[in-house]
């Protein structure tokens, strides 16, 4: 019995020793985690060297939780090992083999617990040289804030000298343009006075920069081109002589006072030019005047050909509408004339055995000129009273415009014909009047449908249907004339 309780008190001390290892073990490296991995810590980690302490730390953990693992492996090994004792125990005499394995224990448990205390001392440690990580980490941090606020003032200074350098560059370049301007402009007027024979009095150079002026090509005509320059330096060589005028106005040389100044004497030269037109005859009035009057003539010559045209084209025009007329009431005469022996053929037998046929009729609404109005049709299907044609059912319907397309083939046959589906809406006494009908018609027809009533008076069929397995469509044809009766001897 003290041997078990001696045994029990061992392991329960072991126990606790482990928990106490792994506890203190893993607190510090999640203390660690925390400290490393936390908010603060990610933004202040932006530079190199604190990627290398960062690699550092996480080598040093990975070492700490290999120490660990060993640890735990050694506590399992003593585990192990207990449980054999056990098994020993239970085999041998308790008392001598807890006399042999006492020591062995006290050995193990010493050697855990000094375990124990040389990782404490190392987690102190690797706690005290992060804490000093830290302080290096937000020291850097700290100077690189600094340093890039720093770099962030003198980028926007720079930025702003350059702003300010290319504002002075464009007014540089706008001065640069308008100097060229009033040089060519200046260049303009002292050619307009030599053009003009306007006497120019000059301080500098003589009529023959003058001459040489005029000669040179003009500033837009010489744009394109390099030959613009020449012009450029004969006025440049040219000193216009001002003492002429007043002082007064030889100190307007510049602002409003010259704008005004150069509007009047503008006023002024345009009221000359006016007086001296209007002081001056006209040399060439019976010219002009013999040029209009054969402008004149051709005017005249040239409105009796367009009316003569004009009347020729409406006397073509009457012709054609005349014809276009006369065809179109011979087409209505037929077809008006035929359409109501059609539909009553068409209708024949449709209310009943041995009925007659409905009525149809064909008006004009306009008989002088029939394109000014339609063409009005009037049905009236048999054992029916008189009603609009949008009133009828979908079946009287069909077969009223059947009769008129029949109708219309009295007047010119058609080589064939193609009805698709128009028994759609039709019963089956309609549907076997309406194939009679084509039965008897004088052109080849084509007819598509889906009611057996009409196909079967066909003389051929050509199905198509689907092959499933094929995804594709076929067709089948199939000869009825064969099963046709032979005609009568």
């Amino acid at each position: 019995a003290a041997l078990a309780a001696e045994e029990a008190r061992m392991r329960g001390e072991q126990r606790d020793v482990e928990r106490r290892a792994a506890d203190r073990v893993k607190g510090h490296f999640a203390a660690l985690g925390e400290t490393a991995g936390g908010k603060e810590g990610r933004e202040a980690m932006g530079v190199a060297d604190v990627q290398r302490v960062e690699r550092e730390w996480r080598r040093e953990r990975e070492a700490a939780q290999a120490r660990q693992d060993t640890m735990a492996r050694q506590l399992r090994n003593v585990r192990a090992e207990l449980s054999m004792f056990e098994d020993t125990l239970r085999e041998k005499n308790p008392r001598v083999l807890m006399e042999e394995l006492l020591p062995k224990l006290r050995r193990e448990l010493v050697e855990a617990e000094q375990k124990e205390k040389d990782l404490g001392k190392g987690a102190d440690a690797l706690q005290s040289e992060l804490q000093g990580l830290e302080t290096k980490v937000r020291g850097c941090a700290d100077l690189e804030r600094e340093k890039e606020r720093t770099l962030t003032g003198l980028r926007q200074v720079a930025k702003e000298h350059r702003q300010n350098i290319m504002a002075l560059e464009k007014r540089l370049s706008d001065l640069d343009s308008e100097e060229r301007a009033l040089h060519d402009a200046r260049a303009d007027l002292l050619r307009r006075s030599v053009l003009e024979d306007i006497d120019v009095p000059l301080l500098r150079g003589g009529l023959e920069a003058l001459q040489d002026l005029a000669e040179a090509p003009s500033q837009q005509a010489a744009a394109p081109t390099q030959g613009g320059d020449a012009g450029g330096e004969a006025a440049a060589g040219l000193a216009v002589d001002f003492s002429a005028l007043p002082e007064e106005k030889q100190a307007a040389s510049t602002g409003p006072a010259a704008k005004m100044l150069e509007d009047e004497y503008k006023a002024e030269l345009e009221r000359l030019r006016v007086e001296m037109h209007r002081l001056s005859p006209n040399l060439k009035a019976i010219e002009q005047i013999q040029g209009v009057a054969e402008n004149v003539q051709n005017a005249a010559r040239d409105a009796d050909a367009a009316r003569r045209e004009i009347e020729d084209i409406d006397q073509r025009f009457e012709q054609v509408r005349q014809a276009r007329k006369q065809r179109f009431v011979d087409c209505f005469t037929k077809v008006a004339a035929e359409i109501g022996h059609v539909y009553k053929r068409l209708t024949a037998n449709t209310a009943g055995l041995h009925a007659e046929g409905g009525l149809a009729y064909l008006d004009l609404e306009d008989t002088e000129d029939p394109f000014n109005g339609g063409v009005k049709f009037t049905a009236m299907p048999p054992a029916k009273r008189f009603r609009d044609m949008h009133l009828l059912s979908g079946g009287e319907k069909t077969l009223a415009a059947m009769a008129l397309l029949f109708a219309v083939h009295a007047y010119q046959k058609p080589p064939f014909m193609v009805l698709d589906e128009v028994d759609a809406a039709l019963d089956a006494n309609n549907v076997r009047a309406l194939a009679g009908y084509v039965e008897q018609a004088e052109c080849q027809t084509i007819v598509i449908s889906l009611k057996d009533r009409f196909f079967v008076r066909g003389e051929a069929l050509v199905g198509v249907w689907k092959d499933k397995p094929k995804e594709t469509s076929a067709i089948l044809t199939l000869d009825l004339s064969r099963y046709l009766p032979a005609p009568a001897a």
